[in-house]
């Protein structure tokens, strides 16, 4: 565990561990606390323990789930495993998305 916390916070584990004994044990509570969160809605089970209605479902937009949805869905069925991610755009990814477009449309590259 704390060779994972070192490792995504750029700290040799030499560093962090002439810390202050209760700085290592707050990150360390820290990193565990995170670590039963769910991956999907971010809530810990301690926290509906104590209240089922501890959250509320709201509706959020987010644009980047919404390209992500969108590609997906315009693509069809892709291989399994096989997941989109966002990547930002530049000139150089323009210009090979529009090579790309224009294989699929069958027109001459001249």
């Amino acid at each position: 565990m704390e060779m994972g916390f070192c490792n995504e916070h750029g700290i040799p584990h030499s560093e962090f561990l002439e810390w202050d004994p209760e700085d290592r044990a707050k990150a360390l509570a820290f990193i565990t606390e995170q670590a039963i969160r769910c991956q999907m809605c971010g809530t810990a089970p301690w926290e509906w323990e104590e209240s089922k209605f501890a959250f509320t479902a709201v509706e959020e937009f987010c644009q980047g789930c919404y390209q992500k949805q969108v590609f997906s869905d315009q693509q069809g069925s892709s291989l399994p495993g096989t997941n989109v991610k966002l990547i930002p755009t530049t000139p150089q990814l323009t210009a090979q998305m529009r090579m790309k477009a224009r294989k699929r449309r069958g027109l001459s590259m001249d």
